[in-house]
């Protein structure tokens, strides 16, 4: 039986994954960690550490203590960037690694894919940190899903799950520049990197979804790009089922 860990999305938690994990078909033990400041459990700081370092440092620590590593793993949109981080520093820890639409312009060389990149950026964000500044955090992760899965997704989702995504919204100020900078990885970083990596994005997904991950899978020699059709940004919660049969296809590849 194998591992796979999966790692959640900016708000959400471990928990948010249980949909997925139970339609998985692939014999495999799941791990769903929380991210620290993630979730409802209190925090015991302020929350400036918030960030690629502190969460590529718990990623870290998991991986170490599995008997049966290196391990797959597999991250969506936030969690991405972690992931990469990983890799960059421990290698030897992961055997596979899935990432369902990296978000950042760190990886961007291109001046075209910059400035495409940023343009969609300020249309999806702005609307994100005037809610944030005007009606508070909960309000903001409304908008957020609206932003990435559609106008309503948010009011789309059961009662439970949009509490689930609510317990996370003290991160919102951290996410939107309270926390630490994303680590500034790069293209020449990531063509460092030679584990067995795919890359995915939805194709009704943002432009800056798309324009990341292409980055990303262009810059990693091992690399390989996946486009799922009739999905976007949030197809893990709105398709969980669709989510883990893509899950299972990338497990059953080798290595």
């Amino acid at each position: 039986m194998q591992t796979l860990v999966l790692l959640h999305g900016a708000p959400g938690d471990g928990t948010l994954w249980r949909p997925v994990a139970a339609a998985l078909t692939r014999d495999a033990r799941v791990l769903c960690p929380t991210l620290r400041w993630f979730g409802p459990d209190p925090w015991h700081d302020d929350g400036s550490g918030f960030g690629t370092a502190a969460h590529t440092e718990q990623l870290i620590a998991l991986l170490e203590a599995e008997a049966d590593r290196p391990v797959a793993v597999a991250a969506w949109s936030y969690s991405t960037h972690v992931l990469l981080s990983a890799l960059l520093r421990r290698p030897d820890l992961i055997r596979k690694a899935f990432l369902y639409e990296p978000g950042l312009s760190t990886y961007l060389a291109d001046a075209d894919d910059r400035a495409a990149f940023h343009a969609d950026a300020h249309r999806a964000f702005g609307p994100i940190a005037d809610a944030l500044r005007t009606k508070g955090a909960e309000h903001a992760v409304e908008v957020l899903f609206d932003s990435s899965g559609g106008d309503g997704c948010f009011g789309m989702l059961s009662p439970d799950r949009r509490a689930r995504y609510r317990a996370s919204a003290r991160i919102m100020p951290l996410l939107m520049g309270g926390g630490q900078p994303p680590a500034n990885i790069t293209a020449d970083d990531l063509g460092r990197i030679a584990v067995p990596v795919t890359v995915s994005f939805g194709r009704q997904t943002r432009p800056l979804f798309e324009i990341a991950s292409r980055a990303v899978a262009r810059s990693i020699s091992s690399a390989a790009l996946r486009i799922i059709e009739d999905a976007d940004h949030m197809l893990p919660e709105k398709k969980p089922v669709r989510f883990a049969s893509v899950l299972d296809a990338w497990l059953g590849e080798r290595p």
